[in-house]
């Protein structure tokens, strides 16, 4: 009886760090792989992965252990009730609390010509970057909408650089789409951009992509910060927000690698 009540605390954590595992592996992975993983003894696993099974959270093919439909089900219950701006939210408190700047989530406007800010969380310093949600911006002068321009089809992309009506908001707004081109190729490459005063001279920017299951940019995580301290510490806020985008799009389902 001891030992069956020492174990009782343990079953819950140890299922959801059992599913956590195995929604990472889409081959699956044996009893032996997983009492490994986790670094839990076999004999104690037994009971949780059976329970599982029995309730349709896992699916065992011979020896081994797969995500089962109701799982699937119940993810999918989970996001068709949540909104992107919900599910980001935590991670953008927990991103400004670790970096002390403004943190931002950006989505293509309507017209597929500007970046919207959805919601952010404000920094609490006196001296601060400040935007209201629903702002917008030109995707080629801010990093959230170079981020999701250089996130686009080639045609769509193609047709903006072809269309737009550049405007030099600061001294140094790319006004050239060649030179555009080449910054949002880096932008890819870096997971990451990054803006120096391009649309407000005292003000950086840097983003990064937020993807879904299907592997789709859906929106910018952005760390908006005061030009003077992100000359300074430019690797922390591109890190940060390559992070904070990175696990949203872990929620969302994407399996690729972003970090």
């Amino acid at each position: 009886m001891s030992a069956a009540r020492n174990e009782g605390p343990m079953v819950l954590p140890r299922a959801f760090s059992l599913l956590r595992l195995l929604s990472n592996m889409q081959d699956g992975l044996n009893l032996s792989q997983i009492s490994n993983r986790l670094d839990v003894p076999k004999s104690s696993l037994l009971a949780t992965l059976k329970a599982l099974t029995d309730q349709g959270f896992l699916v065992r093919r011979g020896t081994i252990y797969q995500l089962g439909p109701e799982a699937f089900s119940l993810a999918s219950i989970i996001l068709a009730g949540r909104s992107l701006r919900q599910i980001a939210r935590p991670f953008l408190e927990k991103s400004m609390e670790d970096c002390g700047e403004t943190v931002l989530l950006a989505e293509l406007a309507a017209d597929r010509r500007n970046a919207i800010y959805v919601d952010l969380v404000e920094s609490p310093k006196s001296v601060r970057f400040s935007v209201s949600v629903g702002t917008q911006r030109p995707l080629y002068a801010s990093s959230s909408g170079r981020l999701l321009l250089a996130h686009m089809s080639d045609e769509e992309r193609d047709e903006y650089l072809s269309t737009v009506e550049f405007k030099k908001w600061t001294e140094v707004t790319i006004v050239d789409p060649d030179e555009l081109r080449t910054h949002l190729k880096e932008t890819v490459i870096k997971g990451v951009a990054e803006t120096y005063g391009d649309f407000t001279a005292d003000a950086s920017g840097f983003s990064s992509p937020v993807f879904n299951s299907d592997g789709d940019v859906v929106a910018a995580l952005t760390i908006a910060v005061p030009i003077s301290r992100a000359l300074r510490e430019k690797e922390k806020f591109a890190k940060a927000a390559v992070h904070s985008a990175a696990e949203i799009s872990k929620i969302l389902g994407f399996k690729g690698s972003v970090e």
